[in-house]
């Protein structure tokens, strides 16, 4: 479904999913705050989160930042925002707040010093014009910074094939929805053609074997994905079966031994002139 600034967001607006987007980021945050630091945010500075969901990425920015610094996060779903002030008052985020917009259509009373987002420009049938539109936010000089993953390189060492399968699930529905599943590997033209010159970029992976929450991250990403699984003919419920499908990844990567590599996470970013 389309909603305003062209996203195409797969994932559904359900408890499950709000769940689903807390276990991606215990996996993902701390590298997001790495990489974030990596392409130059620092104490002190204003920040505009964009898609920021149950608020993960913008309370590692707010722990850059600093008490001096500030951080508002937005999003076009005003129920995931509220997940997102809960979290960020049980981490007692002084300097932090969250605002309901719908990309791009984001108004601010002043510029931010730095734009950023996480795993939303896939979601975009237009990200080019989405961030050129965003940019209008942030002052001359400011940082650019979006991070987006490669879901097809997520894989087990050594080869479970549950886990191959499971990826290729994802990737066919995230096509059906719309969205791209590898945009992490686009990020660097994305904000070229958005008007900034010379990006740079940074890769990370998470990894987890068969006890860790990456067991969980991929069996509640396909229960997200189902609907879409099943209209793209790819599997359907009875085959794969959800309900059990995290006992038997973890069985099979028990099995085999396997640490499974989580798909890349691709920083880039650029300043604008």
């Amino acid at each position: 479904m389309s909603e305003a600034g062209g996203s195409t967001y797969a994932m559904g607006r359900t408890s499950a999913e709000t769940a689903r987007l807390d276990v991606q980021d215990t996996l993902y945050g701390g590298f997001t705050e790495y990489l974030l630091r990596v392409a130059g945010l620092r104490e002190g500075m204003r920040v505009l989160d964009v898609g920021c969901g149950t608020g993960g990425v913008s309370l590692a920015a707010a722990r850059i930042v600093g008490p001096r610094g500030r951080v508002v996060g937005v999003d076009m779903n005003p129920e995931v925002l509220e997940t997102a002030r809960a979290n960020a008052a049980a981490a007692a985020a002084e300097n932090i707040s969250f605002e309901h917009h719908m990309l791009p259509d984001v108004e601010l009373a002043e510029p931010v010093d730095a734009l950023v987002g996480r795993l939303i420009l896939m979601h975009l049938e237009d990200p080019v014009a989405v961030v050129k539109e965003l940019t209008r936010s942030v002052r001359p000089g400011g940082l650019v910074t979006f991070q987006e993953i490669n879901i097809s390189r997520a894989r087990a060492i050594p080869d479970v094939p549950l886990v191959t399968t499971c990826r290729e699930w994802i990737c066919a529905a995230q096509r059906e929805a719309g969205s791209n599943p590898d945009m992490g590997e686009q990020l660097a033209q994305v904000l070229r053609s958005a008007g900034l010159a010379h990006p740079e970029v940074a890769v990370a992976v998470p990894t987890g074997g068969a006890d860790s929450p990456a067991m969980s991250l991929i069996a509640e990403t396909v229960r997200s994905l189902l609907p879409l699984i099943e209209r793209g003919g790819v599997a359907d419920a009875r085959t794969v079966d959800v309900e059990t499908l995290h006992s038997r990844l973890s069985h099979a990567c028990e099995q085999a031994q396997a640490i499974v590599c989580l798909s890349e996470l691709v920083a880039a970013w650029g300043r604008l002139d």
